[in-house]
């Protein structure tokens, strides 16, 4: 080290400042936030030869306390390789201070290799560095901290061993209290300092802390401690045990990212990233071990995606040679004018139609943006084309209604309709297959019943999907695959943030119909409490006598014991028997039948029923131009877009529209922006804030990523950074050759998603 030699006489100042100068020359290579600390470290030195000998001698010490700050903090080196007993996809039991006892607890963590066991990472941290300061702790608040016992005691009440120790600030003191733990007693009665964390109790004045988790602070430097999800028999120290131990195999870990990519976006490498994740020496070390491995995370799934987009194109399309003679006889027959949007949406898909690579295309629509005109013309153009296409929806209520609409519209040009779906009678369901397959039926509307093995086409050329989300990827490329010039049309009425975007249809090109048909007037939506529930059935009363219909909905089917909440059957017999015993009353839940449904809806759309006591069943794309109320029970159980959703079924015939929601106070703050917020990006953007993805998407079966460290409301930037990087790196190198370590982690994690693109 030159700053000892120079202490020691060794080397001389002038010596010492050509290092530095030479050094700042480095500093472009360091990752940011380092570099700016390492260049004052050097202008530090740089100088110092005019300087007097007694501030020289300080600034050297000072430099060694500097060296071993940064060291600390920036350069803690890996541990030592382990010898190669086991390797990283070994089962867990094989990994050091598991074993056969804790595998199977391990298990229910999802737990099964040893890789597995280095990606359960923290949920949280407690940083045990922080002095206690004990003004300023709030019962019910955690603490994290390090301080000094004043005294430990061993005492038995009852049938219990009580081990107390009493820690201080200085100024003032508080207790932490362990109970049948007394073998901590022996851990700790000769200790000084104690660095621990817990939840703080106010005890008479007193503040305490149950059980904490702690460490004896004497001769080791406190630390930023990990906390992670257990399960039954498995306590925070021995999962902290159990993953320190077997950290040594993080020089296992091959770095899947670039060396190029790496530098541009200044990440560590995937081994000192997974240590310090675990293991931080600093808030500095945690911060960039996270960064790296939430871009990682992005990184791999926008790979991924764009592959399976390169995937999608290299199959080759069809170009359709269509005039559009057909669509725009259809345009100037409809009883309204296109919107600046729709026609957008109209040009970019008759493009991508006409082209040689093939489709693969979402339309984005708020409700009632007009979705599904722009695809009744991609259908035409299709047919015109010579090719035939077909339209898959979630629910047979949703592919019914497409069904009805379509049928009506395509009439008058000759085009026979039909709609094939698990309910439709079997030999009906054989005479459409063969009609389907020798190709005199041009459109097929259906359900989940069009990815059977028996369907097949002659010559389909367009695949649309409404409700995407709704289906999972291989239902997705089970429909796409039965044809050889297929193009796809993904479309969705949910609005989604386009981060949430990116992430669940990163390999699709996206069209946005951001534009309302003129004349479509917002629902007047009102906050409700539940006393006043009988004002709101005066007011559905006297909206039903002036001819309009009303969707009344729950969020449950039957009522349930744990919560307090208005069941769908519960309200349909109270409404029956009750306040509305003189109008007809219909119930829709997703547990009816498909011929059940059918009747209900047929019976609500023909004014045969006024009141529709519903689910979430009615949230997509249910048409009912006379529905003009909604009351929603116990809309805090919504998502801010699923309510959005739901409101969108009302007004749909232009009339004036009303949505009441029924709640007892609870979540008022998140209610009063969707009351007066009618934008469903906005509203979405708000509630993935507020919510996370999967209870934005309402499960998580909908196809979102499950990303252990990345976060889509705080790390967008990392993601479009990601997303940049993905694009230049398909861009040069489509199928990975030259990469094949990226490849081989990207198979690892999304080998079924990537490879499942297999048309023709």
């Amino acid at each position: 080290m030159i700053i000892k030699s120079i202490l020691t006489g060794e080397k001389s100042l002038r010596e010492l400042e050509k290092f530095m100068r030479n050094s700042l020359l480095t500093v472009k290579d360091l990752p940011e936030g380092v570099n700016e600390r390492f260049r004052a470290f050097c202008d530090y030195f740089i100088g110092m030869s005019k300087l007097p000998k007694g501030r020289v001698e300080t600034r050297l010490k000072n430099g060694l306390i500097m060296i071993e700050k940064l060291r600390r903090e920036n350069l803690t080196a890996l541990p030592a390789l382990p010898q190669k007993s086991a390797n990283l996809d070994s089962p867990v039991k094989f990994a050091k201070k598991v074993g056969p006892s804790r595998e199977e607890k391990l298990f229910k963590l999802g737990i099964i290799t040893i890789r597995d066991l280095l990606y359960h990472f923290p949920r949280l941290y407690d940083d045990w560095r922080r002095p206690l300061s004990i003004l300023k702790l709030r019962p019910g608040e955690r603490v994290s901290a390090i301080a000094d016992i004043v005294n430990v005691e061993k005492r038995r009440a009852k049938n219990y061993t009580i081990v107390t120790a009493i820690v201080t600030d200085g100024f003032s003191n508080m207790y932490l209290v362990w109970f049948n733990q007394e073998y901590i007693y022996n851990i700790i009665r000769n200790a000084k300092r104690l660095a621990f964390s817990g939840i703080v109790k106010n005890d008479y004045g007193r503040f305490q802390v149950m059980s904490p988790d702690f460490e004896v602070a004497d001769t080791s430097s406190p630390r930023i401690a990990p906390i992670y999800d257990l399960t039954s028999g498995i306590s925070q120290k021995v999962m902290r045990i159990m993953i320190e131990a077997n950290i040594p195999y993080v020089h296992f870990l091959e770095e899947p990212i670039p060396k190029g990519v790496l530098e541009k976006r200044k990440l560590l490498g995937v081994k000192k990233a997974m240590y310090g994740i675990h293991f931080p020496q600093s808030e500095y070390h945690l911060r960039e071990s996270r960064k790296r491995l939430a871009y990682e995370e992005f990184f791999l799934l926008e790979v991924s995606q764009l592959m399976i987009r390169k995937k999608f194109q290299s199959k080759g399309g069809v170009c359709k040679k269509f005039s559009g003679i057909m669509s725009r006889k259809f345009a100037k027959s409809l009883p309204f004018e296109l919107t600046k949007a729709q026609k957008r949406a109209i040009e970019e898909i008759e493009k991508d139609l006409s082209d040689s690579l093939a489709m693969n295309r979402l339309l984005q629509g708020d409700v009632g943006s007009g979705k599904t005109v722009v695809a009744e013309m991609a259908i035409l153009d299709v047919i015109e084309s010579g090719f035939q296409a077909t339209f898959m929806a979630p629910t047979y209520v949703l592919a019914s209604q497409h069904y009805e609409r379509i049928k009506s519209d395509l009439s008058p040009f000759g085009i026979e309709v039909e709609l094939l779906t698990g309910s439709t009678p079997s030999t009906q369901k054989t005479n459409i297959k063969e009609k389907m397959a020798n190709g005199d039926i041009k459109l097929v509307i259906g359900t989940h019943a069009l990815i059977q093995k028996d369907v097949s086409f002659q010559n389909l050329g367009l695949v649309i999907i409404d409700e995407q989300h709704k289906f999972g990827v291989k239902q997705r490329e089970a429909l796409m695959s039965k044809g050889k010039a297929v193009d796809t049309l993904v479309m969705t009425a949910t609005p989604i943030p386009r981060t949430l975007s990116m992430t669940l249809y990163g390999d699709l090109d996206v069209t946005l119909i951001d534009e309302m048909p003129k004349g479509r007037q917002k629902p007047k939506t009102m906050l409700v409490n539940e006393a006043k529930r009988d004002e709101v059935f005066d007011f559905v009363k006297k909206e039903i006598d002036n001819g309009n219909g009303v969707f009344w909905i729950s969020p449950l089917i039957e009522e349930s014991e744990k919560m307090d909440l208005k069941a769908a059957k519960e309200i349909y017999e109270e409404f029956i028997s009750g306040p509305f015993s003189n109008y007809k009353v219909g119930l829709l839940h997703g547990k009816m039948s498909s011929e059940e449904k059918e009747k209900v809806m047929r019976q609500f759309y023909e004014k045969e029923t006024q009141i529709l006591v519903a689910t979430t069943v009615v949230e997509v794309g249910i048409d009912i131009s006379h529905a003009n109320v909604m009351v929603i029970e116990h809309p805090e159980r919504f998502g801010l877009a699923q309510l959005h959703q739901l409101r969108g079924r009302i007004g749909r015939g232009g009339e004036k529209s009303y949505c009441f929601l029924l709640t007892n106070g609870a979540e008022i703050e998140r209610l009063r922006y969707f009351v007066h917020t009618f934008d469903g990006f906005a509203l979405a953007e708000y509630d993935l804030k507020l919510r996370g993805p999967g209870e934005f998407m309402g499960t998580r079966q909908h196809g979102i990523p499950e990303f252990k460290v990345a976060n889509l409301t705080e790390d967008v930037d990392l993601l479009f950074q990601a997303r940049e990087d993905a694009e230049d790196l398909i861009e040069k190198d489509p199928e990975l050759l030259s990469h094949p370590l990226l490849l081989k982690e990207i198979n690892r994690r999304y080998g079924e998603r990537v490879n499942f693109v297999e048309v023709g």
